[in-house]
């Protein structure tokens, strides 16, 4: 499974606002509402938050891939944001977070769930691909095609 089979063009968010994690994951989950994939956000905002209690996704390098999974859904979701001003999301290096992929999988797909996950980090090693992510022009498209194509390399 690719990147571009579960993250759409309707899922990425130019410029997230939010100054708390909550705030972020909140916004993260309302553009799945947005894009009509689910109807309630307080379930994945419940989810997503108990996964951070467990320890914070934001992995450094301006990175963070809140996740989580629950039984109410039947396909993986992604949604990628950018925020320019970064956001305090208690990084393991301590640093503001610019780049987010919220990840939402099934409760039975436990491998998929970790295959996207291991896309999604794969891509993010690249310290000139995380530049020009947060270089792209505020449009979906340019962000979600940059994303594609980058993982069309793998």
């Amino acid at each position: 499974m690719r990147l571009g089979d579960i993250l759409k063009e309707s899922t990425v968010i130019c410029d997230l606002e939010g100054s708390t994690k909550k705030e972020i994951v909140t916004r993260l989950a309302s553009q799945l509402k947005t894009a009509g994939l689910i109807t309630d956000i307080e379930p994945v905002v419940r989810v997503v938050m108990e996964r951070e209690s467990l320890g914070s996704t934001g992995i450094g390098e301006g990175i963070a891939i809140p996740h989580g999974k629950f039984g109410s859904l039947s396909e993986v979701m992604c949604v990628f944001a950018r925020s320019k001003k970064g956001v305090d999301f208690e990084a393991a290096d301590g640093g503001s977070v610019h780049i987010f992929f919220l990840v939402l999988a099934p409760d039975n797909a436990a491998s998929l769930h970790l295959m996207v996950l291991s896309r999604i980090s794969r891509i993010l090693r690249d310290p000139s691909f995380r530049r020009r992510l947060l270089e792209l022009p505020d449009e979906a498209r340019l962000l979600y095609q940059g994303i594609v194509e980058e993982d069309e390399k793998y």
